[in-house]
């Protein structure tokens, strides 16, 4: 990640994009966004939690991303950032759930996939990865050492709902943090991967 470890590090500082700290992302927020709701309201077992969530800012309805044919444009529907702890660490997890235009979904998708490629330059790609997780098609990426800012980043496409799903798993100082090896962040990021997923499932079924 050495070279693009910038454009890694961007991925923190996707504020901009959200606005108006809500504790409960309600249908109402943004148009289309009730589709988005049960990617809020997770619980976990190991105690962590959802500690704050973001709906895109008014007037936001497009990002851009790096390939290395250019940018490229993302245009949403809506969108909501969640941040993700543990009990007296710093955030562990910033996951941005967008939901894309029906129509331009596919083109959207590859060029999600394009910046992906673009930024697994000098990276591990989690090849181990069920591509298939609880319904989602996954991709992701880590760090090979506990440095930087950004250690993973995790592509979750719901391809019949059109939305996306994009995690980056934080790094902290070691006293701030949960994990203090490399192997004890891989079995809390497979933890969180699964049980996320499962969770929105869960949700989507139910209809909440």
């Amino acid at each position: 990640m050495k070279n693009r470890c910038a454009e890694c590090m961007l991925a923190i500082s996707t504020v901009a994009f959200f606005a108006g700290l809500s504790p409960i992302l309600t249908a109402q927020a943004e148009p289309g966004s009730g589709a988005l709701v049960p990617y809020v309201s997770c619980q976990f077992s190991d105690g962590l939690q959802i500690v704050e969530t973001d709906p895109l800012a008014p007037g936001i309805t497009s990002r851009e991303v790096d390939t290395d044919s250019g940018p490229r444009r993302i245009d949403m529907k809506a969108g909501v950032r969640v941040m993700f702890a543990y009990p007296d660490t710093d955030f562990y997890a910033n996951v941005k759930a967008e939901l894309l235009p029906a129509a331009d979904y596919p083109q959207l998708k590859q060029f999600l996939l394009d910046n992906f490629q673009y930024l697994a330059n000098g990276n591990i790609v989690n090849s181990s990865l069920h591509s298939r997780l609880n319904g989602f098609e996954a991709h992701g990426l880590d760090r090979e050492k506990l440095e930087g800012g950004v250690l993973g980043i995790y592509l979750l496409f719901d391809n019949s709902a059109h939305v996306v799903t994009t995690i980056y798993l934080l790094n902290q100082e070691p006293q701030s943090r949960k994990f203090q090896t490399l192997e004890e962040y891989r079995q809390l990021r497979d933890r969180f991967l699964v049980s996320y997923s499962a969770c929105v499932r869960k949700h989507q079924r139910s209809g909440q």
